[in-house]
Order: structure tokens, then sequence, then C-alpha cells
């Protein structure tokens, strides 16, 4: 029996209807190629299946992942629709949010990608979260810090050469918290967010770039479960002024893709005046796994080194070590 092949099948991708009912135009600017590449990225990820890792820290990149039998069409129409699209055929839309210009089409494809890749994770039940991140930057050179916290937010820290420290006993110390808002929430907090998008969005900062940056703060090294990654980064994706830079290597040589936004960055002189600079921040994101490889904050037109934070191990654990 021969199979049956809906429309919809096989017209299963990013900008199908715009592809459907464009006419002719004249040939598209390179970010418009670009978007359409990452629609592409994106439809062959969604073909791959994450294979289950244990409960237990990996270093980055996290482990492979296995290509499953049938359903080649949409990625074959994809790439018909980029070849289509450097032709000239056709022109696929920029996304808008209350009029103003969100993430250029070709971040938002990608971040919407990632967030797909993000669902499929694992979920975990490891009693810790451990944290181990490179840090460069103008006051403190370059440190390596690895610390690891338990839900109750329980705060271990462990030396370069292998000493841990305790968090001390009872309710003193240090609680591991994240920005939400108005609020610093703890790993249990963290699990009753919603995850629908709007009722989400609705607890960050009103400011587009005070979100994006709460939002970042939680991608880079809370333990948000998969649904909520999936929603903070469907968030990234409806930000203002977000832009995809492409394939990049981080610091450490592993590969990935850079998304960046600028913004105003504003401080307080000892007399009082206010200054304000602009500020570019960069994250590099490994697309196989939904994980955040580094981010780097640079002041625009100084000569300060950007920050760098390079997340080299970001997951659970089921006991603290000395590594």
């Amino acid at each position: 029996m021969t199979e049956r092949t809906e429309p919809g099948d096989l017209l299963d991708f990013p900008g199908a209807a715009e592809l459907t009912a464009a006419g002719t135009v004249p040939p598209p600017p390179p970010d418009v190629l670009a978007a359409v590449q990452a629609a592409v990225v994106r439809s062959a990820r969604a073909e791959r299946i994450p294979v289950p890792r244990p409960e237990t820290v990996r270093p980055l990149p996290s482990p492979r992942r296995q290509r499953p039998r049938g359903r080649p069409r949409r990625l074959l129409v994809a790439a018909a629709a980029v070849t289509a699209i450097a032709a000239g055929a056709v022109t696929y839309p920029v996304l808008d949010l209350g009029g103003e210009p969100t993430a250029t089409a070709s971040a938002s494809q990608f971040l919407d990608g990632v967030a797909e890749v993000a669902a499929a994770a694992p979920a975990t039940r490891a009693p810790y979260w451990k944290v181990r991140v490179e840090t460069a930057n103008q006051d403190d050179g370059r440190r390596m810090d690895t610390t690891y916290f338990d839900r109750a937010g329980r705060i271990w820290s462990v030396d370069p050469d292998g000493t841990v420290h305790t968090p001390p006993a009872g309710k003193k110390g240090k609680v591991k918290r994240w920005p939400v808002g108005e609020r610093w929430l703890t790993w249990p907090a963290l699990g009753e967010l919603p995850t629908a998008q709007k009722a989400l969005t609705a607890l960050f900062p009103a400011d587009a770039t005070a979100r994006f940056q709460q939002v970042a703060l939680l991608l880079e090294d809370s333990p948000a479960g998969p649904e909520l990654r999936a929603t903070l980064f469907r968030i990234l994706a409806d930000t203002p002024g977000v832009h995809l830079v492409g394939d990049v290597h981080d610091s450490r040589g592993r590969a990935g893709v850079a998304v960046e936004i600028t913004r105003k960055s504003s401080y307080s002189t000892g007399s009082g005046k206010a200054v304000t600079n602009r500020a570019k921040d960069r994250y590099v994101v490994d697309p196989d796994t939904g994980l955040l490889l580094e981010t780097t904050h640079e002041l625009l037109g100084r000569t300060t080194p950007a920050d760098r934070y390079t997340w080299l191990e970001v997951g659970p654990a089921d006991h603290v070590d000395r590594t």
C-alpha cells in the first residue's frame, strides 16, 4: 500500500505558510538567509531523541544523541525552503512584539529550537547541584570556582587543592537563590514557577533588558527543570534586540552558537553623578544540550576587558566531592 502524504506533514517547518503564500521578491538580506538556515537546523535537531543521562554531573558538552528512523520529509522540505529563499522566491517574516521589533528572525528561530532541546532533557531527583565555572575579569583576574548546593540552598565550596568548605549548621550561612522579578527563589521555589510563557513572563521585570538578564542568570547555573528551561528560552526568543552571532568557540575551544544583546549600563560615581555606558552581553549556547557554555559582558567604547564566565560543569550530583 502506498503511504499517503498529507500537505501538513510536508510543510511542517517554521515559515511554511509564508513560503506557500509568497510571490517573487528581490534577493533577501543575509539575516533572512540565516533565519531559514536556523529553521533547517531546528528541524534537523527535532529529529533527534536524547539518550537519558545518569543522575550525575558531567563536563560539557553533554551526551551524544541518536537519530530515530522515519520522518525525513520535514528536513528535506525545510532545505528546499532555503533554496527557494536563496533564489529570491519568497520572503521570511521578522517577528514583532507590541509594535517593536523583537529578536531578529534568525535569533528567534535558534532560541525556539534550543527550547525544544531543553524540553526533551531528563529531569533530576539528585540531592545536589554542582557548578564549576571559570571567571575572568579586571578585578579578580582568572579564577576557578566549584560549588555544590542542596535543595535547601546550603552551599559547599571546593578549593583548587580539594579542600571542601561545609556550610554551617542550622540557618546560618549563605543560601543559593536566583532573582525572578523582585523575589529571590531557592531550588524548590523554582519548581513552583509556571511554565506557560505568558504567566512566567509576567513574573519578570517589564523592562525587556532587565528581564533578559534575570532569565539568563537562571539558564546559566540554576537547577530549573526541562519545561521551565524551555520556557525561559522562549522568553529570550521574544526579547527585543537579541541578535544571532552564529557558530563560535568559547575560551575552552568548545563549539557553540552565540547570541548577543546590547544594553545600557548605569552606575553612580562618588559625587553622586550617574554615568551611563552601553554594554554588550554574549551568550554561547550548546545547541545539542541547551546548556550555556560561556557568558561575556563587555563595556562598549572602553578598553576594559570583557568579564567572562565559562560554565564547565552545571548539573546534578549525588554527593559533594573534592573536585
